[in-house]
């Protein structure tokens, strides 16, 4: 039976993407990671798959701490920052991490407006492999930005 699974998303420091970090100041280097899991079958197929790493707000009030975008016509409330990661292969076999990095935490949400890019947020991912039924979804790690 083919399957592909995320034991663990979280955020680290670039440098260091095998252990987990939770508290960020927010100049510091910031990455999500997730940790996959993939069936033999799916690497040998030569089989792609896209990602999607998010960081959540849980605040949604909209009157204190929103995350909101500007479109130059419209303000738009966001609940999340997405990056996606699309067409990619198994070249790391059926065991490894995958992450998308930033120099600093303040370049992940800098698209963000509102009183808060500090606070408590969680990073969680997905995993679709394409041509496929396979796919899986991540528990949130939570993390703290100062």
């Amino acid at each position: 039976m083919s399957f592909i699974n995320i034991s663990a998303a979280y955020t680290a420091d670039p440098g260091d993407v095998w252990t987990p970090k939770s508290s960020f100041m927010i100049n510091d280097p910031f990455a999500i990671v997730m940790a996959v899991q993939a069936d033999s079958s799916v690497v040998n197929e030569g089989l792609l798959f896209d990602a999607v790493f998010q960081i959540v707000n849980p605040q949604q009030d909209p009157y204190s701490d929103a995350w909101w975008t500007d479109t130059g016509s419209d303000i738009l409330p966001m609940n999340s920052v997405d990056a996606h990661w699309n067409g990619v292969g198994f070249q790391w076999g059926t065991n490894f991490v995958i992450f998308w990095e930033w120099s600093h935490y303040s370049d992940a949400v800098n698209q963000i407006g509102g009183p808060s890019i500090v606070g408590v947020y969680y990073v969680q991912g997905t995993i679709s492999v394409e041509g496929s039924d396979l796919f899986a979804a991540s528990s949130p790690f939570w993390f703290k930005t100062r």
